[in-house]
């Protein structure tokens, strides 16, 4: 092997395309949907559903939100399927671009005040085709990057584009609450389709650069020695069923939590008087926090483990459920800054060790598709419904958040459960085994460490 083709060599002549090409996918993401969580909060109801009560509205708007969740597992054994298949890059492209034009159309589409009934058919297929695309999305940016990155700075390297998660949803925020300070009639007529519609642009740039990034060298030696699995699914769920299901629900909090804070939330505090421009700018502050603590805690996992850090942050979502809505009930803008600055960036925080865990905890020929399911049904369960749930909860319990906070501690604690159950991976070899008894060819960064059920990390 020439120098010009070791790993670090190959990092160093990637990376520059590689960071951009994969933070720029999870920005489009997040970004998508961050506006339409926030206009189902805000507008939706009124625009789409005005023969509903206005609780009942308000509901109706955040279940069109909650059927895009139902539609990203689809997505994720689809794009999954194509990562393992027929390359990590190739399923990007393809994921930026549903998300993208399904993002835009939904800025385009009339409201019911036009066409009736079929306006919010419209948005809820339009909503579906945004779940498919996100399905894979984050997943196979991490991946990219995980299957580049040099081991002992995997955590660090894998957390970037996590980091476009919060500029995502910061973006998302910074555009609708300048949108939300227009005039209610201006808002209503056409503000409200302007974040939607501003999509377009990110995904022209984020299109451009993720053209010009490199296949994934494991992929590329799956993909030489004939090592790809026929149907990439099927063989992890016949592999490590129990490592998937942990994985699920260790990935609780990012699929329920954090929607009842970047989502439900707004209409919370909306109800008790405080300004929708509050809300949004909070949601900006959670974003900043998180964007910084991220890369802080990759770089944590490469020195500490992930399982330690992983461990700290779902016990930090558990303290901060019950606070949280002490907070905003202070109506008190200081303190809502603050309470999503705990919440929403510390609990978003967890994607900092999540990003090469997840990535290390799935063998290389179906690392794609296992990444993406263990995080994509769990949103399915959690995540989608998390706001209308949300709401039943506050209902119940006549107005009071107790009961709500109360199952963002029971998902924080069983996640926290389910990472203790799991194996530490920091240090592992993502490249794949195809024969685990030769010797390899290509250097290799340590041995794999053993798996639950006796099979080496890499093997079937």
């Amino acid at each position: 092997m020439t120098a010009a083709t070791t790993p670090d060599q190959i990092w160093v002549e990637s990376r520059r395309r590689l960071i951009p090409g994969t933070v720029i996918g999870s920005i489009i993401e997040w970004y998508d949907i961050a506006v339409y969580g926030q206009a189902a909060a805000l507008v939706f109801g009124t625009l789409f559903f005005p023969s509903f009560s206005k609780t009942a509205g308000v509901v109706a708007a955040f279940a069109t939100f909650g059927v895009g969740y139902f539609a990203r597992p689809v997505g994720a054994m689809i794009f999954g399927h194509i990562g393992d298949r027929y390359g990590r890059r190739f399923s990007l492209v393809c994921t930026l671009l549903l998300m993208g034009v399904a993002t835009v159309v939904i800025g385009l589409l009339p409201t019911y005040a036009s066409i009736g009934v079929l306006a919010p058919v419209l948005l809820v297929i339009c909503r579906l085709l945004q779940g498919l695309g996100v399905g894979a999305e984050y997943v196979g940016a991490v991946t990219m990057v995980a299957e580049f990155a040099p081991v002992k700075r995997r955590g660090f390297f894998a957390s970037l584009p996590a980091s476009g998660v919060f500029i995502g949803i910061g973006l998302a925020a910074t555009v609708s609450a300048a949108v939300a300070a227009l005039p209610e009639e201006q808002l209503m007529s056409w503000g409200w389709r302007v974040p939607f519609l501003f999509s377009i642009v990110v995904v022209a740039i984020g299109l451009l650069i993720r053209l010009r990034v490199p296949e994934s060298p494991v992929f590329t030696e799956l993909k030489e020695a004939r090592a790809r699995t026929r149907v990439p699914a099927l063989a992890l769920i016949k592999a490590m069923p129990r490592r998937l299901l942990l994985v699920m629900v260790a990935n609780g909090v990012l699929a329920f939590n954090i929607y009842v804070v970047q989502t439900y939330s707004l209409s919370y505090i909306a109800g008790k008087g405080v300004a929708k421009s509050v809300a949004l700018i909070a949601v900006l502050v959670g974003c900043a926090v998180g964007a910084v603590v991220i890369p802080l805690l990759g770089t944590l996992s490469d020195r500490s483990g992930r399982r330690p850090v992983y461990i700290a942050v779902s016990a930090f979502c558990a303290l901060v459920a019950f606070p949280f809505f002490w907070l905003l009930d202070t109506r008190s803008t200081a303190l809502i800054l603050l309470a999503f600055a705990l919440a929403l960036g510390g609990c978003l925080a967890m994607f900092g060790s999540q990003a090469a865990y997840y990535s290390e905890l799935f063998p290389a020929e179906f690392r794609f598709s296992g990444f993406a399911l263990g995080r994509e049904i769990p949103g399915a369960v959690l995540a989608g419904p998390a706001p209308v749930i949300s709401v039943g909860l506050v209902s119940l319990g006549g107005g009071s958040p107790t009961l709500l906070a109360v199952a963002m501690i029971i998902v924080a604690v069983a996640g926290l459960v389910a990472v203790v159950a799991l194996p530490e991976t920091r240090g592992i070899d993502l490249a794949p085994i195809v024969d685990p008894d030769a010797k390899p060819t290509t250097p290799r960064t340590s041995a794999p460490t053993a798996a639950p059920d006796s099979r080496p990390i890499g093997t079937f």
